[in-house]
């Protein structure tokens, strides 16, 4: 009986002995074992950027106006020298941000967990002003459906126009940096070059 309990303690301090060390040097043989993140070849990762096809980054919202006259048809209104006038305001919406579609091959390189990407230009993605979206103000004589299509065309360059000037393109950039390294952080890469 003596034999057995000098056995049973010796068996108690070997495991607490154990557990002290295997704790310190982190061998416990039941956990998993981590694994490295694989890093996708460059094809793979040229693949899933091109996915993403169209990246907006910055947007544009506002309201324009466009106003247009012309000879009118009516003689009394010619003889009297009025002119027919039309005037629309749009409410429009500018996409900006990364055309990935354009990508080209030798654009993304990869150095262990180092991702180098040389990014497309910053452009204009969509100009958004439905025909939905006018509202006539003025609408005095009688205005063909090819002038009225042309005044709406007017309206979508003078919403281009004004993004350009509020600095859509540059926010655009400034804003796509940020989100495409988060995005490739994503990915498994660690330090990314975005030129």
């Amino acid at each position: 009986m003596k034999r057995i309990t000098s056995f049973l303690l010796l068996a108690a301090i070997v495991g607490v002995l154990y557990l002290f060390v295997a704790d310190t040097y982190k061998w416990w043989p039941f956990l998993p074992t981590t694994q490295t993140v694989k890093i996708d070849e460059t094809p793979n990762v040229v693949t899933e950027i091109k996915a993403i096809k169209r990246f907006t980054t910055a947007c544009y919202y506002a309201d324009v106006t466009v106003s247009k006259d012309k000879a009118s048809d009516n003689w009394l209104k010619n003889l009297l020298r009025q002119r027919d006038r039309i005037c629309l305001i749009g409410h429009g919406t500018i996409r900006a941000g990364y055309d990935f579609e354009k990508l080209p091959d030798n654009a993304v390189k990869i150095a262990g967990d180092t991702l180098f990407v040389k990014l497309p230009p910053v452009q204009v993605l969509d100009t958004i002003c439905n025909p939905q979206d006018c509202e006539v103000f003025i609408d005095d004589g009688n205005w063909p459906h090819d002038r009225v299509q042309s005044i709406h065309t007017d309206l979508q360059n003078t919403l281009v126009d004004d993004a350009m000037q509020s600095k859509i393109l540059e926010k655009a950039a400034q804003s796509g940096k940020i989100q495409l390294e988060k995005l490739f952080k994503s990915f498994g890469f660690t330090t990314i070059i975005l030129n």
